[in-house]
């Protein structure tokens, strides 16, 4: 259960970060690049900030998953809260995240269970001291190796500053557009997206699976294809706004593949990424008073009860 809050987020959570990467690697004129870098890294050293994250993939122009999230983090205190929700293969589900008080507490909405993971404070913040000082060395190496790739991509990006200090910078790649090295790469990963969901079945009586949890973090990519041949981007379109601040206050990028399953038939997927972020450095998470609950406490992958 390790950042099991962050694991059970990652279809709509990540999905702002993946936003990010992507348009890092995809806005490459001097002005665009440039600008977008730079809210990029001040985006990063916010306190606290609220996130609303959606992601909705489809298949020939078909809705089959949508997966929505509204998050508080505050990472200067360590402490979190938001609400993950994600419907598709017929039914929808839900889980309430606090990190709060050396504790992540899981609400799935079925139930009335909080599953309660107690931190280790020494270990655990030396290890996030370690993880950020790793993060600090690693982040211009990262920014070398991007400036190095995307030169050759500045002459489709587009930049419309603002009168009032804040910017749009957008870009659209189809699939001759794309970089050879991310054509060459992506097949394998989108293979490896769209069937990992088909090991889950083999999974469901292991006591550990995060079905115990009533919750399954994996049900985002249930309903989809698993894409087997012919599989290449299509297309990939991303936009970010920039504030007067020079935050990235919204984001979002649209992704296009298309490939066949294992009988040959033709799919399109899409996967729609956006995320809205708002309260710089005036968010405060939300707490839950634990007392009379029914709490069932995780430790080292063994369950055990407690009722308070």
């Amino acid at each position: 259960m390790k950042k099991k809050w962050l694991m059970v987020g990652s279809a709509v959570g990540i999905s702002s970060v993946v936003m990010v990467t992507t348009g890092l690697s995809a806005m490459a004129s001097t002005s665009g690049y440039d600008a977008y870098k730079s809210a990029f890294k001040n985006t990063k050293t916010v306190q606290n900030v609220s996130v609303q994250a959606e992601a909705v993939v489809q298949d020939n122009g078909s809705t089959l998953t949508d997966a929505n999230g509204s998050f508080k983090v505050s990472l200067q205190n360590r402490t979190a809260s938001g609400t993950v929700k994600v419907s598709g293969s017929g039914a929808e589900q839900s889980l309430d995240v606090f990190k709060q008080a050396g504790q992540t507490v899981l609400k799935p909405g079925q139930g009335d269970v909080y599953y309660v993971k107690q931190e280790r404070d020494k270990k655990d913040a030396n290890k996030l001291k370690k993880e950020q000082k790793n993060e600090q060395d690693f982040s211009p190496q990262i920014e070398t190796v991007v400036d190095a790739l995307v030169g050759n991509l500045k002459d489709y990006v587009t930049v419309d500053s603002k009168a009032d200090g804040s910017k749009q910078v957008s870009v659209e790649l189809t699939n001759s557009q794309i970089p050879a090295v991310v054509n060459a790469i992506a097949p394998i990963a989108i293979k490896e997206a769209t069937s990992g969901h088909k090991h889950l079945s083999e999974n469901k009586t292991d006591p550990k699976a995060p079905q115990r949890l009533g919750f399954d973090e994996h049900n985002f990519l249930a309903s989809a294809p698993k894409l087997t041949q012919d599989i290449k981007i299509e297309k990939v379109a991303v936009k970010a706004d920039i504030n007067a601040s020079n935050y990235i206050d919204h984001q979002q990028a649209d992704i296009t593949v298309s490939g066949k399953d294992d009988t040959g038939a033709a799919h399109t997927l899409t996967l729609h990424l956006n995320a809205d972020l708002t309260g710089f450095n005036s968010t405060t998470p939300d707490t839950v008073d634990l007392t009379g609950k029914q709490v069932q406490q995780l430790k080292q992958g063994r369950q055990e009860r407690e009722s308070k």
